[in-house]
């Protein structure tokens, strides 16, 4: 009968939150017990009184919206199990939430940045942006535990778009301050295009004279720039099927765990153009760097690379431990690790299939050495984190 199946409300920006929405729909398809509502006309600021009426009228078992919309007072006021996926604004105490895991994404972040030998740091984000603020703060605390100094750049938010050209040009006299090559980390994919535009304006080179790096990994905003943003992707995806599964349980009124924050993960960070550069200032050390990033297979040896910079392998074991802190044949198997990450999140192809790309001639062998790196076997890691298939 209809009556046993949730009504489900979820309230999103199809541009922003579409991953989200993937993760609700599934866990809706597997369970075969939601009715899904998401109207598009409630997905901006319609009138307050509208939207009582609407949810009046549909009687939702459960709600899952952002916290930035003005009328959430009268939501809570109906009593209905409701989630908040943060958008913009501070966490609301007591109430069960998706939010983005702002320390592990700067982490991951400097991490990258550091990896290839940057010693300048900058991070441009917008004003009362509360996610973008974690990252910052988390990319600047790992920074400065390097021992490295980073300025921040807060934008106010643009009224029109004559204060929009106005902050561009405040922002390319701010790029053109740092100390070159710099590295700068975008509160996300569309300040790092704003970054990019502000290179042009200052006519400064990326990545040359300073790497962008962006958040979220949106595909439509990363590979129609140029040069293509490097970005920290997310797992949207799952994060609005664990959600899904958290509002289940409140609408059921089953007890719910201590931990009612669901966390949008950072999975990886998919390099290109916009990083692809190496800033150690050990010459030969910099262009093994280049030499394995851009020749990924898991048969690569030491010595091909030390053949490629003229080192014996000794002399270059010793200059890249110093300039890196790491063994070649360490940064070999982490290149290679990001490559078949980056492949089993973005693409279809089979664990045999990417195998076989990265140089493996037994697909066996990809599992164990994938999980010294990752602590997980590809195929795990691809049913946390890949493309999921309706079921």
């Amino acid at each position: 009968m209809a009556d046993s199946f949730k009504k489900v409300v979820f309230l999103y920006a199809p541009s922003e939150d579409r991953g989200l929405w993937g993760g609700v729909a599934e866990y809706a398809s597997v369970h075969r017990r939601w009715l899904l509502y998401s109207p598009l006309l409630l997905q901006f600021e319609a009138d307050e009184e509208e939207i009582d009426r609407w949810l009046k009228q549909v009687r939702p078992d459960g709600l899952i919206v952002p916290n930035s919309r003005k009328n959430l007072g009268r939501i809570f006021r109906l009593s209905i199990p409701t989630i908040l996926h943060r958008n913009v604004k501070p966490r609301l105490p007591g109430r069960p939430a998706i939010v983005g895991n702002g320390e592990r994404i700067g982490k991951m972040a400097a991490e990258h940045f550091l990896k290839l030998g940057f010693k300048n740091f900058g991070s441009y984000i917008c004003a009362a942006h509360v996610p973008m603020q974690e990252r910052a703060e988390s990319f600047a605390k790992y920074i400065r535990e390097s021992g490295f100094d980073i300025r921040i750049l807060v934008r106010p938010r643009p009224g029109n778009l004559t204060s929009w050209n106005r902050e561009l040009l405040i922002l390319a006299d701010w790029l053109k301050s740092l100390r070159k090559p710099a590295a700068v980390l975008a509160g996300d994919d569309t300040l790092a295009v704003d970054i990019l535009t502000a290179c042009r304006i200052a006519e400064l080179l990326v990545p040359q004279q300073i790497a962008v790096l962006g958040v979220n990994n949106n595909r439509t905003i990363c590979e129609t720039q140029i040069p293509r943003i490097s970005s920290v992707a997310l797992d949207y995806r799952k994060a609005g099927f664990e959600a899904a599964a958290l509002l289940d349980r409140m609408m059921n009124k089953q007890p719910l765990p201590q931990e009612q924050t669901v966390f949008i993960e950072p999975t990886a960070v998919i390099i290109r153009q916009s990083t692809d550069f190496t800033a150690i200032e050990d010459l030969e050390v910099a262009k093994a760097m280049n030499f394995i990033r851009h020749n990924t297979t898991a048969i690569l040896q030491v010595s091909d690379v030390a053949n490629h910079v003229h080192l014996t392998k000794n002399a270059l074991q010793k200059r890249f431990k110093k300039a890196v802190g790491c063994t070649v044949a360490q940064e070999i198997r982490r290149v290679c690790v990001d490559r078949i990450a980056d492949l089993l999140i973005h693409s279809n192809l089979s664990i045999e299939e990417i195998a076989l790309s990265v140089g493996f001639s037994n697909p066996s062998h990809i599992a164990r050495y994938f999980r010294k790196i990752k602590g997980l076997s590809p195929l795990v890691f691809r049913r946390q984190y890949g493309p999921r298939q309706e079921r």
